[in-house]
């Protein structure tokens, strides 16, 4: 195996034993004895356990957050109800559906990653990246307040709710219709 391989073949079962028992419940012996690897090898490309935890949290974070930023692009057209505000949060309520079901596994860790103690050695790191997605769509809110001031001020508290939401319906594997989704959601943003 060649070291770049090696280190994603890593990665990828890193990502099924966390996602599977939490970091806790995953033991380095049992890492490197399902990687096929030497717990040498492990320290060698990460570190320690805890370095390997954020190497993955690094790799598939991005992915998701580069997934928000591009799906949260706000194009204003506050004359056409369904191309404005809606449209944006339809784009990025059925981008965060598609990422939950096409990476079953990590985003299974991103929900266990939300409630973990803050006295959790791991607790700093997944929340470093976990909070990229509050900023994603925080900045989304304060771009549709440009246009809308009745949601001046509220694109902290709004990320927050809308990412509460989705992952509600993602952990509960509720079968819905982004535009549906939407439409709740948005009855409380006008109020």
């Amino acid at each position: 195996m060649d070291e770049k391989n090696t280190k994603q073949i890593i990665l990828d079962v890193a990502l099924g034993l966390f996602s599977a028992k939490g970091y806790e419940g995953v033991g380095v012996s049992e890492l490197t004895a399902a990687a096929e690897i030497t717990k040498p090898t492990l320290y060698y490309h990460f570190g320690s356990k805890e370095g390997l935890f954020d190497a993955v949290c690094k790799e598939n974070y991005e992915r998701l957050n580069n997934v928000a930023a591009k799906n949260s692009v706000y194009h204003p057209n506050p004359e056409n109800y369904h191309e404005d505000i809606h449209k944006t949060l339809c784009n990025v309520v059925q981008a965060y559906f598609s990422f939950a079901r096409e990476n079953a596994a990590f985003y299974r860790l991103t929900m266990a990653n939300l409630y973990m103690p803050p006295s959790s050695a791991m607790f700093e790191v997944a929340q470093k990246y976990h909070f990229e997605q509050y900023e994603i769509l925080g900045k989304m809110f304060r771009e549709m307040a440009n246009y809308h001031g009745n949601l001046i001020g509220k694109d902290k508290h709004l990320a927050w709710l809308l990412i509460g939401a989705i992952n509600t319906y993602i952990a509960y594997n509720t079968e819905s219709d982004e535009k549906e989704f939407v439409h709740r959601f948005m009855h409380g943003i006008y109020s």
